[in-house]
């Protein structure tokens, strides 16, 4: 089966040679949250699978799942590596229209990259759910992507699974003392393969050498993310005596907002 380099030799060891240029592979986020890390990989495959207005990127995605994880953004795609012109959106009104739209694109042989974008677990993408489209993209030798948000793992016909979430961005080169943000990071983990061998990597999307590379793991931060409340328990007692000193010591306790 013809293979396409993803440009990290240790990875494309354990994929057999690269990523499969023909046939069913599946890519899986925890959560919805995390969509925008599968997406993000796919978009960099489809840029190595060579994605042109010629040969394109084609996403097909149930309407309700682009409401809940969001549409391209143009000069995005541009900061990808991946012209616009080479993306061809499908979006369909039920879960059976898009996979019927991904079974034609795979027929048709036309695109560089069948991106499926689904939720959760589907009946309709199980084992014998997945099997025709697996048949469709290997006879047409033309890759399918299943992009699954908030998915746990079960069997299907996809030879290939990757699982994926977003990794801190290590710091530009030359600049490392400066809070500059690096290139697009993943954590992959090959949950299943061809020939059994699994695996964990830390990968950089090289957007100017358009290949991915292996990247260290970054280190955790030394600081937390947000600043604790001035008034809350990890305040000094400094702030907490000013605090207490403007309100004449008798301060309300007023309700909160919970993000739902």
């Amino acid at each position: 089966m013809p293979v396409c380099r993803l440009g990290a030799d240790r990875i494309d060891q354990a994929l057999g040679g690269g990523f499969p240029e023909a046939g069913l592979s599946e890519i899986r986020v925890e959560t919805v949250r995390d969509g925008g890390a599968g997406l993000g990989f796919a978009l960099a495959l489809a840029v190595r699978l060579g994605a042109s207005p010629r040969r394109p990127l084609v996403w097909i995605a149930p309407a309700a799942t682009l409401t809940d994880a969001g549409y391209p953004y143009r000069p995005g795609l541009v900061a990808f590596g991946l012209d616009p012109a080479a993306l061809v959106m499908v979006r369909a009104r039920r879960l059976e229209d898009a996979l019927w739209a991904a079974e034609e694109a795979a027929r048709s042989g036309a695109p560089a990259l069948t991106l499926l974008e689904v939720q959760n677990n589907p009946a309709a993408l199980s084992l014998e759910g997945s099997r025709r489209l697996h048949w469709r993209s290997r006879h047409a030798a033309r890759p399918v992507l299943v992009l699954r948000q908030g998915g746990s793992a079960e069997t299907t016909a996809a030879p290939l699974r990757l699982q994926l979430s977003a990794a801190p961005a290590g710091r530009v080169p030359g600049l490392e003392a400066h809070s500059c943000l690096g290139a697009p990071a993943f954590a992959v983990a090959i949950e299943k393969s061809r020939d059994g061998r699994l695996g964990q990597f830390h990968l950089e999307w090289n957007v100017h050498e358009r290949r991915f590379v292996q990247a260290e793991r970054a280190a955790a931060l030394s600081r937390p993310v947000l600043s604790p409340p001035a008034d809350g328990p990890a305040a000094t007692a400094e702030i907490r005596s000013l605090l207490a000193a403007r309100d004449g010591g008798s301060r309300r306790a007023e309700p909160r907002r919970h993000a739902s």
